[in-house]
């Protein structure tokens, strides 16, 4: 039995035989050409396109068939790469100037674009390449007249394993003999994940060669919770993860009933469940969940699946398809995060020696003014179709705030006197990620509608250390006491402003932490939808009297190796005191 780490892509489990899932390699052949010929080039060229586009148009036509329009929308991205101008003026250019076939022309303008995307930190662009792959195999397939993707022949339910999987090659796989995906690349915003969730089969991605090695035939166990892949399991580890699966599977009905009921505690108590998203085809999973509103919307997305700056008509097209899909329930907008992990040269963004305490966050927007008023502007714009709330990530202080509520006056006012419809009273709220951020956060709780706690980097930050770096990995405790302390201070600053506080960092995922965040006086918790019925089912099995009484006991202990075991004892207990057939896990 030999046990692999990757990157938890898509929750659940799953035993079974592996398929590799192996593309044949298209061979281009670099042929020169005469001036006479370059006009046929431009034509071979085109008509492979055309091709290309009618192979996609049917491919997103069956998903929409199969699991609706937004998870539809996935190979959109490809079809506007296929008419976007950089390709199509890269590739025939060289087909003009340096006199070579279409096939050698358009594929040296994908790798250029590639190398582009290979040396960015941001890791949903770089899981972007897959797409441009994808999209290469499909235009060289249609210069040799062959089908892009052939399903592979197999009859046996089993777990997919490759290189990395593209949105086409996905949707093309018969659903009935997935049991589960493992792929050498990707991560939890690559496609191959995206689908995965919506498709309710596990995945685990980033397992860095293993996945493509594997042996056709071997038993392999998968556990999409935590990212795990086991070869040859023994008969013990694959009878528990068969059993989990099977209790995944129970649960998962058993609280479907919750979706439409509130999560409020027996004494009275009210917590608003919202969900985390990046792109809009996870909205139809997180609503399906039960989740009341969007706590955080990432917007990094609309700007890097586009190689330049999106206009503001981009933006309030996307937001407004959001705020419409959820129907009356809030989005939170996160203005963009770019800078630490998240660099684009386009956007003027370089890298830095030590990025996450770099130039990040409103400190790079409050840089580039005319790039933040456009998207303040297209937030306000999208809010006129239904409820949507402002937040500024990286705020360390009053200044900063000021600073960005001044753009938001200024946009309002140009948005008034340009007579466009926008939500002129729409709440403007700020992340508490960074430890000066909590500190004062009586001062920044006066001048804001509401406060949402990333713990993620406020965790990082306040216990001096990189969550990427492994070597210092095993310092990351949510309940250290000190996160602990800073989490109830800034719940009574914003209390006591009259203000609203939430969480939406990976603490709220966790339902061991449930009744923790529910006694630290939360009121919201934003977290991945797969696990909203779970800490919506603890929130109305707990009291908020005895949450109260357990965030009071561990905020009296030293260490968190004590948090850590006291609380584990606790959740322990509770699960034993419940009537059986009662569990959240």
């Amino acid at each position: 039995m030999r046990e692999f780490s990757g990157i938890p892509a898509a929750p659940g489990y799953a035993v079974g035989p592996v398929r590799q899932f192996r593309r044949a390699q298209v061979r281009i052949q670099r042929r020169s050409i005469g001036p006479d010929e370059v006009a046929g080039e431009r034509d071979r060229f085109e008509a492979a396109v055309a091709h290309a586009r009618r192979e996609l148009t049917e491919l997103r036509d069956k998903l929409a068939r199969e699991l609706g329009h937004d998870e539809a929308a996935i190979l959109d991205s490809q079809l506007l790469m296929l008419e976007d101008e950089l390709v199509w003026d890269a590739t025939l250019s060289r087909i003009r100037t340096q006199l070579v076939n279409a096939e050698a022309a358009f594929a040296k303008a994908i790798a250029d674009i590639v190398l582009q995307f290979n040396g960015l930190q941001e890791q949903s662009l770089r899981e972007r390449i897959a797409d441009l792959r994808d999209l290469e195999d499909r235009v060289q397939r249609a210069f040799l007249n062959e089908t892009a993707v052939a399903e592979p022949p197999w009859t046996e339910a089993a777990v997919v394993a490759a290189r990395d999987l593209v949105p086409s090659e996905t949707a093309a796989l018969d659903r009935d003999l997935v049991l589960g995906f493992v792929t050498d690349e990707g991560g939890s915003t690559s496609h191959v994940a995206i689908l995965a969730r919506s498709l309710g089969i596990p995945a685990v991605c980033g397992l860095g060669g293993v996945a493509s090695q594997l042996p056709a035939g071997t038993t392999v166990a998968v556990d999409g919770n935590v990212g795990r892949l086991i070869a040859e399991p023994d008969p013990e580890t694959r009878d528990r993860l068969l059993t989990l699966k099977q209790q995944q599977i129970t649960v998962s009905r058993k609280l479907d009933y919750l979706r439409d009921l509130p999560a409020e505690t027996p004494d009275g108590r009210r917590v608003r469940m919202a969900t985390n998203i990046e792109l809009p085809v996870e909205l139809d999973e997180a609503l399906a969940r039960g989740a009341e509103g969007v706590g955080l919307l990432r917007t990094e997305y609309l700007y890097f699946q586009h190689r330049d700056i999106p206009s503001e008509e981009d933006q309030v097209k996307l937001y407004t398809r959001v705020v419409q899909r959820l129907a009356g329930r809030p989005v939170v907008f996160r203005t963009l995060d770019v800078g630490g992990d998240k660099v684009s040269d386009y956007l003027g963004a370089k890298r830095e020696y030590n990025p996450f305490l770099g130039w990040r966050g409103i400190r790079f927007s409050l840089s580039n003014l005319g790039l933040f008023k456009t998207q303040i502007r297209a937030v306000y714009r999208a809010g006129a179709a239904g409820p949507a709330h402002l937040m500024f990530p990286m705020i360390t202080g009053v200044e900063e705030l000021r600073a960005a509520l001044a753009i938001c006056e200024e946009a309002r006012a140009e948005l008034q006197r340009e007579g466009r419809p926008y939500a002129a009273d729409m709440p403007v709220g700020i992340m508490v990620e960074t430890p000066s951020a909590a500190a004062v956060a009586d001062l920044l709780a006066r001048e804001c509608a509401f406060m949402s706690i990333g713990s993620n980097d406020l965790i990082q930050y306040t216990l001096a250390m990189d969550r990427g770096n492994r070597r210092v990995s095993y310092l990351y405790r949510p309940l250290h006491p000190a996160i602990l302390r800073a989490i109830r201070h800034v719940v009574d600053a914003g209390h006591a402003a009259g203000i609203w506080v939430g969480l939406c960092g990976e603490m709220g995922s966790e339902t061991r932490l449930a009744e923790v965040l529910l006694g630290l006086g939360l009121d919201e918790i934003s977290m991945h939808s797969a696990a909203l019925p779970k800490i919506k089912q603890v929130i109305r099995w707990t009291a908020f009297s005895e949450a109260r009484r357990v965030v009071d006991t561990l905020l009296e202990l030293a260490t968190a190796d004590e948090t850590d075991a006291w609380l584990a004892a606790y959740v322990a207990e509770r699960k034993r005191s419940r009537e059986p057939g009662e569990t959240a896990s």
